[in-house]
């Protein structure tokens, strides 16, 4: 029998009574797209989100969780934030920084509290796929139960298609 993961972002809403479906996939281990994922689980692309970690020219670090499909709009995310400007966390820094590997990386269990924003399209769903913090695992969630948990908000921060 297989044992049961449990990540520090199940942890998290566990310990805030926030009803979650934890789905696991299997990837080999290696980094895939969060597009790729959507088509190897069946899920519908526009519900599967991706989690970005970004900073600012003064090194503060804000979290961005937008759809799979989309890219984020450095000028609306920096608005925002209120910063002037915005880049993604360099690869090297990203486990150091926010404590995951790329592909796995959650806006829940951060090593700190990071600013966290979520794209606006989320709230059209009942329910969105996130990761849960280790590659191959996922968490399907209330995108407001999601917002809750991260102390996050909603935002226009996408690029127009």
């Amino acid at each position: 029998m297989k044992k049961e993961i449990k990540t520090n972002a199940m942890r998290i809403l566990d310990n805030l009574n926030i009803s979650y479906e934890h789905v696991d996939y299997d990837l080999d281990g290696e980094f895939t797209s969060a597009v790729d994922i959507a088509k190897k689980t069946n899920e519908d692309v526009n519900i599967v989100y991706k989690t970005l970690a970004t900073i600012s020219k003064d090194k503060e670090v804000f979290v961005f969780v937008i759809p799979a499909a989309d890219s984020i709009d450095f000028k609306k995310a920096s608005k925002v934030c209120g910063v002037k400007s915005l880049s993604i966390l360099h690869l090297k820094d990203l486990k150091k920084t926010v404590g995951y590997e790329r592909g796995a990386t959650t806006a829940l269990a951060m090593k700190k509290d990071y600013p966290v924003v979520v794209d606006i399209k989320a709230k059209d769903f009942d329910i969105i796929k996130v990761s849960a913090g280790k590659i191959g695992h996922g968490l399907k969630l209330n995108p407001d139960d999601f917002i809750k948990a991260t102390k996050g908000k909603y935002a226009d921060i996408c690029q127009e298609n």
